[in-house]
């Protein structure tokens, strides 16, 4: 069984989930001070569900880029439980490709090529991702990250495109800022899930895929067998 963590924005949210289908999912806002919250929600959360810590094999962490708060808060208790609990193994994901992963079925429907992740850095402008959709059948990632975290201005959002080569039917926006992206871009195709942050389910999901298909987290770019922080700033990552 598998729990995914993720609070990389103003939320908590937390999934249970096998690698056939998720059995539960909540989402809080983050009203308090979350070091204190985290860990009481998380024991609550296994306990409606009739569970504890001796029933869960995988530990899915989402980490980032997004609240420095949330990142560190989530990681120092994530390490703490597999400290205390060995038999759990780590899966720190990327929360843009968590994110991504949590838009791939309606990018599918869409028939796009591309989903372009996209988080709030809190500092005016936004963290982005490009990843590629895999349609093929065969036991492999079902989406690719084809290029670095990238932070712009929404207002450059068309530049992205050029630089990146993109057809705008072929891509499909989710997250922070869909709804002004659209303005810029007037027939960018935007998601319309209800997910438009990043959410233990996408990470859930994406760490199940790796899991139930024996994928080599080695041969991932957006996955670790660590909890791995992703601290992505502007003043750290290119700057378009």
């Amino acid at each position: 069984m598998i729990i995914s963590i993720e609070t990389s924005t103003s939320d908590l949210s937390l999934t249970l989930l096998n690698t056939e289908s998720i059995l539960s999912h909540i989402s809080i806002p983050i009203k308090n001070d979350l070091s204190e919250i985290i860990v009481p929600t998380i024991k609550m959360f296994l306990k409606d569900n009739s569970i504890s810590f001796d029933d869960i094999s995988f530990l899915a962490v989402g980490c980032g880029p997004g609240s420095f708060t949330g990142i560190r808060a989530i990681i120092s208790t994530a390490l703490g439980i597999t400290i205390s609990k060995s038999h759990i193994k780590s899966i720190g994901i990327n929360s843009l490709a968590g994110l991504a992963m949590s838009a791939l079925q309606e990018a599918k429907t869409l028939k796009v090529e591309y989903v372009i992740s996209s988080i709030d850095s809190k500092k005016d402008d936004l963290f982005l991702q490009l990843f590629k959709i895999n349609y093929t059948k065969n036991k492999l990632l079902p989406i690719v990250a084809i290029s670095n975290i990238d932070t712009i201005k929404i207002e450059k959002l068309y530049n992205y495109f050029v630089i990146n080569n993109l057809i705008l039917r072929e891509v499909l926006f989710v997250g922070h800022q869909s709804n002004k992206a659209k303005k810029i871009i007037e027939n960018l195709n935007v998601s319309k899930n209800s997910i438009q942050n990043p959410d233990s389910l996408g990470v859930g999901k994406l760490a199940s895929c790796i899991i139930s298909n024996n994928i080599s987290i080695n041969k991932t770019t957006y996955a670790f067998d660590k909890f791995k922080p992703i601290y992505a700033r502007s003043a750290q990552i290119k700057l378009k």
